[in-house]
């Protein structure tokens, strides 16, 4: 990280002495450095909090569909109702393949 003098606002230089750490300016201005390295466990406990906040574990994904629904019969269980979506496979003057997935078996098929 970056800092600048709160005097001059020059670029703080990072100095050792006596196995101390210091940030320096030019203009006499110094600043001892803390641990270094706690400070940037505490930046990233303190992200890695915000982020847990924000996280939404899914732990079924097959409730989830994002595809339509269509009346199409399974031809491994038979069940009558599948999801559905389009993917262009070959070159665009052909046209493109309809996939289909049995809500029930879980099946893919296209056609």
């Amino acid at each position: 990280m970056v800092e600048f003098c709160p005097e001059c606002s020059n670029l703080l230089r990072k100095r050792k002495a006596n196995e101390r750490s210091f940030l320096v300016c030019k203009c006499g201005y110094q600043h001892e450095i803390l641990d270094n390295n706690l400070k940037i466990q505490k930046s990233v406990q303190k992200k890695k909090k915000d982020l847990e906040k924000n996280l939404v574990i899914i732990s079924e994904e097959d409730k989830i569909s994002v595809n339509p629904i269509t009346k199409k019969e399974c031809p491994k269980c038979h069940n009558k109702v599948a999801e559905t979506w389009q993917v262009q496979i070959r070159s665009s003057d052909e046209p493109s393949t309809h996939f289909f997935k049995c809500v029930k078996c879980k099946y893919t098929w296209r056609e």
